[in-house]
């Protein structure tokens, strides 16, 4: 929810960085929904009777001092199950706090994706087959990202590596173990987290990850050359993978990734 908090941030101002994710999160709780209060943070029992006393949180990490989760209004929650209402109720929502042409246009254009994304991420499944529709093909490589990355809890399978910011951006990326161009496939199986320099050297066929769950490198690498050090250490390294065994890459794309590093 914070990442999303700046992304929305982020499309209506431009400045990621400078979005205050706290005192919305915070004041919520004094808002009304359509069956009682809008938002009940968890508190930790030990302040939950001292918790009005301790003022607003400064920051983020000062609000999570405070709790983690919340509870939105029941009823609210179930009206937004519908993906029509939730449709709606963003539509309504922008129009009533911005009233800049381009701040609408821009907000409205990412909760369409991220709504549409929503729908995929809850039936993984729908995402094989081709896309003829430019707002459906950003719908799925939205959910396809969020999917992976969530997957591999943002930390690249090849050097473990995990980075967030402050403002929530990743280090890592969402990469297609098949392209998309010749599968269509944007399930989660089909994908791998990987830091961007690993992205392009998958994409470019100098490394790949086999059926062996190990990573291989191209044998056209010169592994003299001190330049290519940082890819031929990879080579027999074990593949980072997925907790979630739905999740991890199927074992027809890591073969079509192998048999087609560069020989």
């Amino acid at each position: 929810m914070v990442a999303r908090y700046f992304d929305l941030y982020e499309a209506a101002t431009g400045d990621r960085q400078a979005g205050n994710p706290h005192l919305p999160l915070w004041h919520l709780k004094s808002d009304q929904g359509i069956s009682g209060a809008l938002w009940k943070p968890h508190f930790e029992s030990s302040i939950t009777k001292i918790v009005d006393s301790l003022g607003q949180p400064k920051s983020l990490k000062k609000l999570r001092e405070l709790f983690t989760e919340a509870t939105l209004d029941y009823a609210l929650f179930n009206a937004f199950q519908d993906p029509s209402k939730a449709h709606i109720a963003c539509a309504l929502i922008v129009a009533h706090y911005f009233t800049s042409p381009a701040q609408q246009h821009a907000l409205n254009a990412y909760l369409t994706t991220a709504l549409e994304s929503g729908e995929y991420e809850k039936q993984p499944d729908r995402l094989v087959g081709e896309v003829k529709e430019s707002a459906q093909q950003q719908a799925r490589s939205a959910a396809f990202r969020t999917l992976v990355l969530e997957a591999y809890d943002y930390r690249c399978a090849a050097t473990r590596l995990r980075f967030i910011t402050p403002d929530y951006r990743y280090l890592v990326e969402a990469a297609h173990l098949i392209p998309f161009a010749k599968s269509y496939d944007d399930r989660p199986t089909n994908g791998l987290a990987l830091t961007p320099n690993l992205h392009w050297a998958m994409d470019n066929y100098l490394i790949a990850p086999g059926p062996d769950h190990k990573w291989h490198v191209s044998p056209t690498l010169d592994d003299l050359m001190p330049d290519n050090a940082w890819l031929h250490q990879l080579h027999g390294q074990t593949v980072v993978l997925p907790r979630a065994k739905h999740c991890q890459p199927c074992q027809q794309a890591l073969a079509w990734r192998l048999d087609h590093l560069l020989r």
